[in-house]
């Protein structure tokens, strides 16, 4: 489907009555899973371990994988990184400056690879800058100078919510189409507010080459409850244009068509996961969200590839080990230790590999992988 007839279909089906424009069909959002099997064949990994050597990093920054190269996005100095399979560092691909292969900005607050290779970067005004596979620059978008949604709801605008930053950033760039989370943080649409769990929208949809808006898509799960601590989403896009998404607080994961229209769910509750959320109080509220997320458990990735979905979570006192669920479809076959930090990236034959692991303190940069 082309880009114009992709667009086509998403106006037609929210203004024939699609729930992603509706207010009033948050049940429609989710169901219970069609199929809650377990056949557990993978009971360990055997992770291998790299550290690559690269200077001039900060040790904050975004990954990524295309064709048979391994990105990472370095996002204080503003650098794009590139290695081969084994993690050796080929190249600084792009750098700060306003020259041929260069970023106009000083600081990456997001990166990802579109599903046609080229490279998407976000600012911290969030102006997006988009690469070829030459990395040369192809477009810019001033992302808050183009037209915004304000018909409708509140709840529907773009005024009243602002893009994720930090571990919640989840940039996606697909069949034209970039797609980024959102939050509520206006005065009067915020998670304070209780009719904003059940209308806020949680994925923000633009022309990956204009700017243009379109109506907002997803809510929020029923399993996030009053000002508790996790309320962040993770989705990826198959290449059908499915979309996979699943929420810190939730144990399932669901997935939706192209134009999001909740196909199905799945998913098993984590190993001794720790869920006793407790909702945060104003007057103390950053102490409580800091002791929630040092004792209780979350999911914190996801990632599918092929018929497998990768799913990370913490799971809170007393150990507050990380652990990998792996799916086959719906059927859960291996719940793993892992390391701290590690979140499945994607696949180069014969390897599944994580995200780039960086540790400021100790300023050190790993990776790993593996063969199922």
């Amino acid at each position: 489907m082309d880009h114009e007839t992709r667009l086509f279909v998403i106006l037609f089906s929210i203004i024939i009555g699609g729930c992603s424009g509706r207010t009033d069909d948050y049940s429609g959002f989710f169901c219970d899973p069609v199929n809650n099997d377990v056949n557990i064949s993978i009971d360990s990994l055997e992770l291998e371990r790299i550290q690559p050597q690269v200077s001039g990093l900060s040790y904050v920054g975004y990954s990524a994988l295309s064709g048979d190269k391994l990105y990472f996005a370095d996002g204080l100095s503003a650098k794009l990184y590139q290695f081969d399979q084994d993690a050796n560092c080929l190249d600084t691909v792009l750098r700060y400056g306003n020259g041929p292969h260069e970023i106009p900005v000083k600081r990456i607050e997001a990166y990802c690879v579109s599903d046609m290779g080229h490279h998407f970067f976000l600012d911290s005004t969030t102006n997006l800058y988009e690469f070829d596979k030459d990395f040369d620059l192809v477009n810019s978008i001033f992302y808050y100078w183009s037209k915004k949604l304000t018909e409708g709801d509140l709840c529907e605008q773009t005024e009243p919510y602002a893009t994720a930053w930090g571990d919640n950033v989840n940039l996606t760039v697909h069949n034209g189409f970039f797609y980024t989370n959102i939050y509520g943080e206006s005065e009067e649409f915020n998670f304070t507010v209780p009719d904003y769990y059940k209308t806020a929208r949680i994925i923000e949809l633009r022309d990956a080459k204009t700017g243009e808006p379109f109506p907002l898509l997803g809510r929020i799960t029923p399993a996030v409850g009053y000002m508790t601590a996790f309320q962040k989403d993770f989705f990826r896009i198959t290449d059908s244009g499915d979309f996979f998404v699943a929420y810190e607080a939730d144990d399932l994961i669901y997935v939706y068509d192209s134009n999001y229209k909740l196909n199905y769910s799945f998913g098993q509750p984590g190993k001794n996961m720790n869920k006793n959320y407790k909702s945060l109080s104003v007057d103390n509220f950053r102490n409580d969200l800091l002791e929630e997320e040092e004792t209780k458990g979350r999911y914190t990735s996801l990632c599918v590839v092929g018929d497998l979905t990768f799913r990370t979570y913490r799971t809170g006192t007393p150990k507050n080990e990380t652990r990998l669920q792996i799916y086959d479809r719906t059927t859960l076959i291996g719940d793993v230790q892992v390391p701290y930090g590690f979140k499945v990236m994607g696949y180069i034959e014969p390897y599944y590999y994580s995200e780039f692991i960086c540790d400021e303190d100790k300023e050190t940069i790993e990776i790993y992988r593996f063969k199922l």
